[in-house]
């Protein structure tokens, strides 16, 4: 894999001119011999200790104590990624997030929207590749596939000429809308707005038609800008 040709760094300014003792922390499914040897070749490679976290024994996420995350998304939807992402982020540790083992990255573009993702790692990268994006992560860069960054700034990048479409729409429908910006579910819209979520896919739907919108990521753009 050439990786100025798939992947494009992105410096983050940072404040700190001092460099701090790195902390890591693996969530991941199940704690297995092959998440333990990725924790020690990270412990090798950064000289730092890299705790390994079940999810489903991690009595909450204020108990992640790292700098920087590494979320196993090996077995993850997208929907339990939103949700996991959105847990993370009202934490009060709030960490740096990475996603590695990401099976279609291209499907969970979404993610662009936390502030707090800074990194996204397909699956078939191989150890070396894994510890070079890494490094460049905890050195205060982001990374991410080029097919990714290419689709969000497309959809962040469109003219501003759907504003006259939003005299169209319903209060409901814009009560969604502002919703989904939020980054919301269709399950925490539901129960926002006290309806089913067959109720919410419905206004969906009628939305992407009302405004000329393919999906989630396009419509939450559409009302950043005309809303």
């Amino acid at each position: 894999m050439n990786l100025h040709k798939d992947y494009a760094p992105l410096k983050v300014v940072s404040s700190a001119s001092e460099k701090k003792e790195l902390t890591v922390a693996l969530l991941t499914a199940s704690v297995n011999l092959q998440s333990s040897i990725f924790a020690g070749r990270i412990e090798d490679e950064f000289k730092t200790s890299c705790a390994i976290l079940q999810r489903s024994t991690l009595p909450s996420l204020n108990d992640i104590k790292a700098e920087y995350l590494l979320l196993d998304c090996a077995d993850v939807n997208a929907s339990d990624l939103e949700k996991l992402l959105r847990g993370i982020h009202s934490s009060s540790s709030s960490p740096g997030i990475v996603l590695i083992n990401v099976d279609k990255a291209g499907d969970i573009d979404f993610v662009l929207h936390w502030e707090k993702v800074l990194g996204l790692i397909p699956f078939e990268c191989d150890g070396k590749v894994i510890m070079g994006r890494l490094g460049r992560i905890f050195s205060g860069e982001y990374w991410f596939p080029r097919d990714v960054l290419h689709n969000f700034l497309r959809q962040h990048r469109k003219p501003r000429k759907w504003c006259d479409k939003a005299s169209n729409l319903t209060q409901r429908e814009r009560q969604i809308l502002q919703l989904i910006c939020d980054c919301n579910t269709n399950a925490n819209i539901a129960e926002a707005l006290c309806v089913s979520e067959h109720t919410v896919k419905s206004h969906l739907y009628k939305i992407y038609r009302k405004i000329g919108c393919r999906n989630r990521l396009e419509a939450s753009s559409w009302a950043s800008q005309n809303l």
